[in-house]
């Protein structure tokens, strides 16, 4: 594998501080790709399956930005062999970047800019799986505290208004 090891910061799955337990459950190839965003309470989670694998869930959002549309995906990185770092990704209900080959250091440092909260431009050496990639993602608890805050500044105008309103009637 051309990842070079000394490089490559695999501490994303301690700085998580939610865990997932998959409860004995493994896929028919023991991938864990069989999980729905639904059955996962958190964004972002850790956990370890039968064999002693750690993996990452991770939700995310993102716009593309030629169609200012925002669109979700998520998608199960976990190691492949127990207590060997490098990991893979699988499906779950959809995936964002090509691991197959191997995953490489730009995609190591995007899951780790991923699980920090950080808004990330996709480039191509990211392996995005849309040939788009005029594309910012980020996980969707950035996106859920962004859309509050709209949300919440929104709202204190609207009282602001209907106070003044009623300030003249």
């Amino acid at each position: 594998m051309s990842n070079n090891k000394n490089n490559i910061d695999f501490t994303f799955f301690d700085r998580v501080k939610d865990t997932y337990d998959l409860g004995g459950r493994m896929g028919h190839t023991d991938y864990i790709d069989f999980l729905t965003q639904n059955e996962v309470p958190e964004n972002v989670m850790t956990g370890k399956d039968d064999y002693g694998r750690k993996f990452l869930l991770i939700k995310i959002g993102g716009f593309n930005l030629n169609t200012n549309k925002f669109f979700r995906s998520g998608q199960v990185f976990f190691e492949r062999y127990t207590n060997e770092p490098y990991i893979v990704g699988a499906d779950y209900e959809g995936s964002f970047i090509h691991t197959d080959g191997g995953t490489r250091p730009e995609q190591y440092k995007l899951i780790n800019d991923l699980v920090d909260g950080k808004v990330v431009k996709i480039k191509e050496e990211h392996r995005y799986y849309s040939r788009k990639n005029n594309v910012i993602i980020a996980n969707m608890d950035y996106w859920e505290n962004r859309f509050a805050r709209v949300i919440q500044k929104n709202w204190k105008n609207y009282r602001i208004r209907l106070k003044t309103r009623e300030k003249f009637k």
